[in-house]
């Protein structure tokens, strides 16, 4: 019976991902297509993006942000009994339950009208409770209500050479393939990636200095509180900074790093990451991502074990049309201690290895809304995915529905 779930499963996916593709050379632009609703939705569509200007125009400043929904179902069908719904997942974790995850506003302000620009991002929803969750406000995670401060600072560039720029505030990681969504700036599938969720960070608190030193090469390097953390916690702060190449329009290199004590009170056990990102477009609509995230943790388990986790990830992504895109990822996530998906806590795992493979396909219905349905299938090396109320099973499946709404 599960086999042949599996297999209905990806007969969707595949017969939504391939119907777009009969009509690929009419599509044109954003015209007509089988599921077009410029007729209906883009009306609202225009009138919002009229209003939006009238208000952006006088003030000098940008606004956007976006209404994200999604329904994700798991074949182990976890019970309501635990902390985290579907294991492995953070973002997605909720089973079974349509979840209203963004309404996201984002205000910003160029350097260009008063020498110094600013941008500001909040997350109301269940992402947002999430978010704000992972961030250590307090002395330890928590619940927390359904709304987070994403981002807020200030840019100005000193006049140094090619011009110096420095950030200062809270501001999103430059680590990883996959971002904390953004207008007009969606990961290629609706589910997170292990690295996501465990290998890096979501956000910094501190200051980040950006130097284009070459035409194709920008450094990039700056003190920071922490980890997901506004605060010191330690009285010591850590480093993090890389650099992006660019030697051509086919292909970008990112390079990051984080290093620094992470533990409360302790400014002698530090915590080193080191993500890697390679961008590589063949063809127009073809593009790859490929991702390798090495950590490494002094005495940071309850046996007071030095840890070590890392990844690799790959994502193709392609655009059929200017409507109709399907991404396909597949990674692997070694914990060898434990430090990122569980450690020496009862009922938890130390070395576990996970992988997965996914694939999404995504629509746009009209400029401002995308629907996105995604299959994904998970595996351990051991049993780490929750099963029902008290059981766990090597693997699980998941079947997931998005809608996106851009203003």
């Amino acid at each position: 019976m599960r086999s042949r779930t599996l297999v209905g499963m990806w007969t969707l996916v595949v017969l939504l991902s391939a119907t777009p593709v009969i009509h690929a050379q009419d599509a044109k632009g954003l015209g007509p297509g089988w599921f077009s609703l410029d007729s209906s939705v883009g009306l609202l569509d225009r009138s919002i993006q009229d209003g939006k200007g009238a208000i952006e125009k006088p003030l000098g400043i940008s606004i956007s942000g976006f209404l994200d929904t999604s329904y994700t179902y798991s074949s182990n069908r976890p019970g309501r009994a635990v902390a985290h719904d579907i294991s492995g997942r953070y973002f997605d974790q909720d089973h079974n339950d349509i979840v209203f995850n963004y309404f996201n506003l984002t205000l910003e302000k160029p350097e260009k009208d008063w020498g110094v620009g600013f941008k500001v991002v909040g997350d109301f929803g269940r992402s947002g409770e999430l978010l704000r969750e992972a961030t250590l406000w307090g002395r330890r995670l928590q619940d927390e209500p359904s709304a987070e401060l994403r981002e807020a600072f200030i840019t100005f560039t000193i006049p140094l050479g090619a011009g110096l720029q420095v950030k200062g505030g809270k501001f999103v990681t430059l680590m990883g393939t996959e971002i904390l969504l953004a207008p007009g700036a969606y990961n290629p599938n609706i589910s997170r990636s292990f690295l996501f969720n465990f290998a890096i960070p979501f956000t910094h608190t501190g200051a980040l200095l950006s130097y284009p030193a070459l035409p194709s090469l920008t450094v990039m390097a700056g003190p920071v509180t922490g980890w997901d953390n506004p605060h010191d916690n330690n009285n010591s702060p850590s480093l993090h900074g890389g650099l992006t190449f660019t030697p051509a329009e086919v292909f970008a290199l990112t390079t990051s790093i984080m290093y620094g004590p992470e533990q409360r009170n302790n400014s002698g056990h530090k915590r080193f990451t080191w993500s890697n990102v390679a961008t590589i477009k063949p063809m127009d609509p073809l593009t790859f991502y490929l991702e390798y995230t090495y950590g490494h943790e002094e005495k940071v388990t309850a046996s007071l074990r030095n840890a070590t986790w890392q990844g690799f990830a790959a994502i193709a992504s392609y655009d059929w049309t200017d409507r109709f895109n399907t991404a396909f990822r597949g990674e692997v996530f070694n914990d060898r201690d434990g430090a990122r998906l569980g450690g020496d806590i009862p009922g938890t795992h130390r070395n576990v290895t996970v992988s997965e493979v996914t694939l999404t396909g995504s629509y746009k219905f009209t400029k401002m809304l995308l629907g996105r349905v995604e299959l994904r299938q998970d595996w351990a090396d051991r049993r780490f995915y929750q099963k029902r109320n008290t059981g766990s099973d090597k693997d699980q499946t998941t079947f997931a529905l998005q809608a996106i709404y851009a203003f």
